[in-house]
């Protein structure tokens, strides 16, 4: 009877520890959460013990909020299909005429247009008790911490080659007052044009600064958040920022879209438009405060204005009068 006793006590405690084993191993919500395909935000608290917590990200712009951080996380940050994107950017630009591709051009490369996928940028905007720290050729560069002098609204950028961005996040080892850490990020496909006898780069920081084309002008109207006329009242430097700011005395809306909203092209002018407007620019690019009447074309990034064109009122009206096709309805 003992015998026996003793086989049930044994296979219980056998079926027991089975049962744990399985349970200890099966992946928990929150982790296949992380694995989301197109997940832009994450949301998580604490940490994962001795290991670093993966989360990977498949979107445009997004947010990590990471209450009461311990130890470690590993960002993997993509954008969302690449595919779809370049065949859009082919779709606008040749609609144009002249020096821009036709689908009948002998210098085109194959089915996919001249437009030639070379990686993104990714620009972030941090701040809490964490250090984050981007993957690269096997090294980890230093992006943030609380005390590296950078205001917390200065945006942190850094390129990528055609693969997937990896942040490595650690929390700070001594106890702060402030118990968040955020990390926002927006990132921008960047395409050359592989045209025989062109090798001109798009979204590029060297091209931040250059006066932008004609069938530019047209396709940066098509697409920015924020278009308007008006006089730049005064050029801001703000070294703790990395950039400079354009006070823009506003006249005329043409398109103002909210983070949060659809892009159309709705006439959203009216009497509680703000008239003072800011719109940042790379400190390269050495603005200077210039006379007379502009259309201001910008695209929102991380919660702020980033100039795309900014041609004088003459050359907008001379482009919206000699383009004979664009992506869109111009108007100024």
């Amino acid at each position: 009877m003992r015998t026996l006793t003793f086989i049930g006590c044994l296979m219980l405690l056998l079926f027991l520890l089975m049962f744990i084993s399985i349970v200890s191993s099966a992946p928990s919500y929150e982790h296949v959460a992380l694995q989301a395909a197109d997940q832009c935000d994450w949301i998580g608290s604490g940490g994962g013990g001795r290991g670093v917590r993966p989360v990977y990200l498949r979107c445009s712009r997004g947010t990590i909020l990471w209450r009461y951080p311990r130890g470690a996380l590993r960002i993997v940050l993509s954008p969302p299909v690449l595919a779809g994107f370049v065949s859009k950017v082919n779709y606008e630009l040749n609609q144009g005429k002249d020096n821009v591709y036709k689908k009948n051009d002998t210098h085109s490369s194959g089915n996919d247009g001249p437009f030639r996928l070379s990686g993104f940028r990714t620009c972030t905007k941090i701040s809490g008790p964490i250090r984050v720290y981007l993957e690269t050729r096997g090294k980890l560069r230093s992006i943030y911490s609380p005390r590296d002098g950078k205001d917390v609204a200065s945006h942190r950028c850094f390129h990528a080659k055609k693969q997937p961005a990896a942040l490595y996040i650690e929390a700070e080892e001594f106890v702060s007052d402030e118990h968040d850490a955020r990390l926002q990020y927006d990132l921008e496909l960047r395409y050359i044009d592989s045209r025989q006898g062109l090798s001109r780069r798009f979204n590029d920081e060297e091209e931040d600064c250059r006066p932008c084309s004609m069938d530019e002008l047209a396709k940066a109207y098509c697409q920015s958040d924020f278009i308007a006329r008006g006089t730049v009242s005064a050029v801001q430097r703000q070294p703790n920022l990395e950039a400079a700011e354009l006070v823009l005395r506003v006249t005329k809306i043409l398109r103002r879209i909210e983070e949060n909203e659809s892009n159309n092209d709705a006439d959203t002018t009216d009497s509680h438009d703000r008239r003072n407007v800011r719109v940042r620019v790379p400190t390269a690019c050495d603005a200077r405060h210039g006379q007379g009447e502009f259309v201001i074309m910008a695209k929102r990034r991380l919660g702020d204005l980033i100039l795309v064109c900014a041609p004088r009122i003459e050359t907008w009206a001379k482009a919206v009068r000699e383009l004979e096709t664009a992506p869109c309805v111009l108007q100024s």
